[in-house]
């Protein structure tokens, strides 16, 4: 279990379930700097909703790339990146989510439309902390990146 409240994250012992006198303070949050997210997503209209949802939802988004070069030059800094599984160019998602993961230590959550098996059994090599399916809510958005980042410490 985790509980995030303005002062601490406290996590519960095992992601079990715990009374409150078990509880443990692990560190405090510090929300002066909100989590920071990398959109690569070719589809202009697509990028841009996403990257509205976030600015709403408080997080910062440290760029917008169309391709896999365009990424790896914006991921520095970036804590999460949405990657959409089909690209256009030379490089697509599932080998940039790889290559974003080895060089930057920068996880993913894969965006993407249908998923053949084939597709989704390459996916699985990336490591992804997720998947949201197109059209996706801002709600699963949101949901989906709290999850990853709540998975990362964050």
């Amino acid at each position: 279990m985790v509980f995030a409240s303005n002062i601490f994250a406290v996590i519960g012992n095992g992601g079990v379930s715990v009374a409150s006198g078990q509880l443990e303070v692990v560190a405090p949050l510090d929300r002066s700097k909100p989590p920071s997210i990398l959109i690569v997503e070719d589809e202009a209209l697509i990028a841009s909703y996403i990257k509205e949802v976030l600015a709403e939802s408080g997080f910062r988004v440290v760029g917008v790339a169309a391709s896999g070069p365009e990424a790896l030059a914006l991921a520095t800094g970036a804590t999460l990146a949405l990657v959409d599984i089909r690209l256009t160019g030379p490089i697509d998602g599932i080998e940039l989510a790889c290559m974003l993961r080895e060089k930057f230590a920068l996880p993913a959550i894969f965006l993407t439309g249908l998923v053949d098996a084939q597709t989704n059994t390459r996916a699985q090599a990336a490591l992804p902390l997720g998947f949201l399916r197109k059209p996706f809510l801002p709600s699963q958005v949101f949901k989906a990146i709290e999850q990853a980042l709540s998975l990362l410490g964050h």
